[in-house]
């Protein structure tokens, strides 16, 4: 597979300031909004920095104890540290919740876009519900059996996907309608940190035994390596605006950038000229407009840009002209989205903001 690589090294303590290196990162999310990336540093230096890829590190906020899974939800980033939840305003950089949730050590955390977090804690093997709107949290899971890290939100299937630590390690499943526990494969590889999904939702884990990053299709099967030679691979992040893996690599302090090339692999056969979206940047209390130059059915999803289905407003046959989708009602936050459009005559995928 053709891979074009980015590396953001570990420069000079001597000649430059620690804000501007990174400390064992941990984990990295997207900021579409501010089109950067966050990386959360375990090492020497606890600390949360902002990076544009071929730039030097700037930090975000040092007011964490030890920082490691990040989340965005809506205009905050969520950090897991330590036993807490913290949040920050990802304009300021301020601290805005603190919820002491009692964990031991909080390690890979998701959200369903929307309202609730879920989080690992990768020492007592368990995993947290945290309601964002009220600070209140309950245990999902009280006991994991194996050791929990990397989280992903399946909401097309209603459940968590986690992976986890140790030898031949197993992915695994949390029903969001019981927490019921399952087992979706077994792996032949070892000490799994990280997870996330392709716009077509294959789904991507790094594997600190192997040194490599494995891609799996949507049924977690067929595994093959697609980025070999890392130096203990944290907590990826996929970035579907660009097809961009972005792998924190804890032992050489570095955070490399690996193209993958159009995995979505959606075709873009129907003509722009065919098919108008308006208004877009679109206010989240506006209607969106879909003008179809022909009858024919209608498939629209939305994605966040990690690859997270959200919603799915038209799955049906729609007559000639204007289909209207109420935004409010799909519940998105102000950010950046994917969407994917098909007919009968193709596909197109496109990003949507919400303002």
């Amino acid at each position: 597979m053709k891979q074009l690589l980015f590396v953001v090294t570990l420069f000079s303590l001597c000649s430059i300031s620690y804000s501007q290196s990174f400390s064992g990162p941990e984990s990295v999310e997207f900021d579409a909004l501010n089109n950067r990336y966050l990386v959360s540093n375990k090492g020497a230096v606890k600390s949360i920095q902002s990076v544009v890829p071929g730039q030097a590190p700037v930090l975000f906020t040092s007011n964490v104890t030890s920082p490691a899974g990040l989340e965005i939800l809506g205009n905050k980033l969520w950090v897991c540290d330590a036993t807490r939840i913290k949040s920050f305003d990802l304009t300021t950089g301020l601290m805005v919740n603190n919820i002491n949730v009692g964990g031991t050590f909080l390690n890979g955390i998701t959200s369903d876009g929307v309202q609730f977090l879920f989080v690992s804690d990768f020492s007592a093997k368990k995993i947290y519900r945290i309601n964002t709107l009220t600070e209140g949290f309950n245990v999902m899971v009280a006991n994991t059996v194996s050791t929990p890290n990397g989280m992903w939100y399946d909401g097309a299937n209603n459940r968590l996907v986690f992976v986890n630590w140790g030898g031949s390690a197993a992915i695994k499943a949390v029903s969001l309608a019981d927490s019921t526990l399952s087992t979706i494969t077994s792996t032949a590889i070892g000490n799994c940190d990280g997870i996330g999904s392709d716009a077509a939702g294959n789904y991507f884990v790094s594997a600190w035994s192997q040194q490599a990053i494995y891609k799996f299709d949507n049924a977690f099967a067929n595994p093959v390596s697609v980025v070999t030679g890392l130096s203990n691979p944290a907590d990826i992040y996929y970035n579907t605006s660009n097809d961009t893996l972005a792998v924190p690599n804890t032992q050489n302090n570095t955070v490399t950038f690996h193209f993958m090339g159009s995995s979505a692999g959606i075709s873009t056969t129907m003509l722009e000229s065919a098919l108008h979206i308006f208004p877009n940047p679109i206010h989240s209390d506006q209607v969106l407009t879909i003008e179809l130059s022909n009858s024919s059915y209608v498939s629209m999803k939305i994605y966040s840009l990690e690859g997270r289905l959200l919603a799915h407003p038209i799955n049906e046959f729609k007559e000639k002209g204007n289909v209207l989708i109420d935004i409010m009602k799909l519940n998105l936050p102000s950010a950046q989205y994917i969407y994917v459009l098909e007919k009968e005559d193709g596909l197109i995928e496109g990003k949507l903001v919400v303002y």
